[in-house]
């Protein structure tokens, strides 16, 4: 406002200046002071009403939004104890499940051992079993030979036996006495002795038998200990299965709440945070408000006085007179002063012209021959710089040429490193596991189909017979009902009088009622083998249902990755077509540069051996020109050669 107070002035003056009215020059600038000051007036009362308005909205704002920080502070220590707690207890359960999945894992180890014993325990058992049999059977073969038929002579009768005799004393020499082996020896040498040889088969033969027993009595022994060693395992996977289910289940539910804690956490601090920076915004634009009403105020208070004073000032009438000396003189010395320069710029004017004229006739000698030269020397410096180019040229070239030859290099190699690191058999490995293991759970759910379906059937037939049979049941306890249920039975009158014996009071056997709830019983037992066929049938197919929903879901996963990895295996041999593409690029551009390289050296290894020579040669040839054409034009030899 000081400014345009000065330029006001100004203004007024120049018209002032101007003006037919020279008596009292600044009656203007006083009108236009005073309406100035009614202006600062106007503009006073609105800033009030402005910085009235904007304090409401200062305090009306920074409450409110106070008052929300401190309550989002609040919420987010709260959720943030929560999400601790859930986190400590997702921890906890994780643990936990991870130790009941190691003491499962252990308990199947434990039974998967077992049950690979057991296998072995019975091979052996057969094994055995078939020895000790072959055995038996040798020593029967034996004992025949040795009873041969009526009228078989004892010389055939000993030469059949001497065969399983051999093999006998062969293989279970270890279970006979030295007296046996002789007994044998001596039969077969000299075939006397058949009642020892007989008594050692039969003690053979019940040594077998005895064995024989003792082998299926340990299999049957090892039979019952798996089978309780597995039943137990078998209970404790279960058990371990289903904790681990619960309390997977109870973690999942933890991180799940854990996940919504802390987005609200996050969705919190974010308001927080806009919150908190609309505070600092409303604070700051309150504090710039509070300076700028301050210095409004100072400002205003400080122009009005300006003015009021400026009024008084302009307002005498020395002023007017002052105003009009003063204008009068300086629209006087600015008209000097253009004069003044215009003087100066045409006396430093001067005609070169005429000077040049003369300086031509006087040299106006040897025109032609002076001309040769200047064009000789023009083609010789022309020459010089187009050589110079051309060096330029060259040794640019061989630079681009070798950085060229370098990066293509690098690229190249970069390209082979790329081009051999590409790995096609893998997905294609990967594909096949899958397309193989896919096969397998497809065949395993087709099975399970099957099985399912044997079992609804005969889960239809279980149902089907027990309802005929609580129907046959309910029927015969109906019949029975009818009679045995009746309120009364036929008995003589109480009240009648007195007459002659008659019938005895007719009474319902005493065991109908007992028959009547065996029947009742029977009906309860059927309707609960239902029920117990009809939960064993919603289990099964839930179990299925949840094995075909798994397998499907697992099958769908292996076919997206199967899609996937023949994806990226195309995305490979496509990236392996593409970089041995650019590998050969590269390999055609080395050898393109390579071909240029020796065109460079054609053209250009004689000029940069020889340039500093040609330079030099020419330099001295455009020297003597020069000196010959200034002999020509004048110039003393002496002073030639002394330059």
């Amino acid at each position: 406002m000081k400014a345009s107070l000065f330029l006001l002035l100004a203004q007024a003056t120049g018209l002032t200046f101007h003006t037919e009215d020279a008596t009292r020059p600044t009656t203007k600038v006083v009108k236009l002071l005073q309406g100035m000051q009614e202006q600062l007036e106007s503009e006073a009362k609105a800033d009030e009403e402005t910085y009235d308005k904007f304090k409401c909205w200062c305090h009306d704002n920074t409450v409110a939004k106070e008052k929300a920080v401190k309550e989002a502070k609040l919420a987010t220590t709260e959720l943030q104890d929560r999400v601790e707690i859930l986190l400590s207890k997702s921890q906890r359960l994780k643990a936990e499940v991870e130790k009941t999945e190691d003491e499962v894992a252990k308990n199947q180890a434990a039974l998967d051992t077992a049950t690979a014993l057991r296998e072995q325990q019975n091979k052996e058992y057969v094994d055995d079993l078939e020895r000790l049999d072959a055995n038996l059977q040798g020593v029967a073969t034996a004992q025949t030979a040795l009873s041969p038929a009526e009228g078989t002579a004892f010389l055939q009768s000993r030469e059949g036996a001497a065969k399983p005799l051999r093999t006998i004393l062969a293989q279970h020499s270890q279970k006979m006495s030295a007296e046996d082996k002789d007994t044998f020896e001596a039969f077969l040498q000299r075939g006397d002795g058949v009642d020892g040889v007989m008594g050692v088969l039969t003690g053979l033969k019940d040594d077998f038998s005895a064995e024989i027993t003792k082998v299926k009595e340990d299999e049957a022994t090892s039979i019952k200990q798996f089978e309780a060693l597995a039943a137990a395992k078998t209970e404790e996977i279960k058990a371990g299965t289903k904790q681990i289910e619960t309390k997977k289940e109870e973690k999942a539910n933890a991180d799940e709440e854990r996940a919504i804690k802390k987005q609200e956490i996050k969705d919190t601090q974010g308001a927080l945070g806009t919150d908190l920076s609309f505070v600092e915004e409303v604070k700051k634009q309150c504090a710039d408000m509070d300076a700028q009403w301050d210095e409004r105020q100072k400002t205003r208070a400080e122009e009005t006085e300006a003015i009021s004073k400026a009024v008084e000032i302009l307002d005498a009438d020395e002023a007017h007179e002052n105003f009009a000396k003063t204008f009068s003189f300086l629209q006087e010395s600015k008209e000097s002063s253009r004069v003044s320069k215009a003087a100066a710029a045409l006396a430093k004017a001067k005609d070169p012209r005429v000077l040049s004229l003369a300086m031509q006739m006087k040299i106006d000698k040897f025109t032609n021959v002076k001309k040769a030269m200047d064009d000789m020397v023009f083609a010789l410096k022309n020459e010089q710089a187009d050589e110079v180019k051309q060096k330029d040229f060259c040794v640019e070239e061989f630079r681009k040429n070798q950085l060229q030859t370098e990066d293509k290099t690098r690229t190249k190699e970069a390209l082979l490193a790329k081009e051999q690191a590409i790995d096609i058999a893998k997905p294609k490995s990967d594909i096949e596991t899958l397309e193989s293991e896919i096969a397998d759970m497809k065949k395993q759910l087709q099975l399970a189909g099957q099985n399912r379906e044997k079992e609804n059937a005969e889960f239809q037939k279980v149902i089907e017979e027990q309802r005929q049979t609580q129907s046959l049941l309910k029927e015969a306890l109906t019949v029975l009902g009818k009679f045995y249920n009746k309120g009364a039975f036929l008995q003589g009158s109480q009240h009648a009088p007195e007459a002659p014996g008659g019938f005895k009071d007719y009474k319902a056997n005493g065991k109908s009622f007992g028959v009547m709830s065996m029947l009742q019983q029977l009906v309860e037992d059927a309707k609960a083998m239902e029920a117990e066929a009809v939960r064993a049938e919603n289990s099964a197919q839930t179990a299925y249902e949840a094995f075909a929903k798994d397998t499907t879901e697992s099958v769908t996963k292996k076919e997206s990755s199967i899609s996937n990895k023949k994806a990226y295996k195309a995305k490979l041999e496509k990236t392996l077509v593409q970089t041995r593409e650019s590998r050969e690029g590269q390999e055609n551009e080395l050898e393109t540069l390579a071909t240029k390289l020796a065109d460079l050296h054609e053209s250009c290894d004689f000029l940069m051996k020889n340039f500093d020579a040609r330079q030099t040669a020419r330099e001295e040839e455009m020297d003597s020109v020069t000196k010959a054409k200034a002999i020509l034009s004048g110039a003393n030899f002496a002073e030639i050669q002394l330059d």
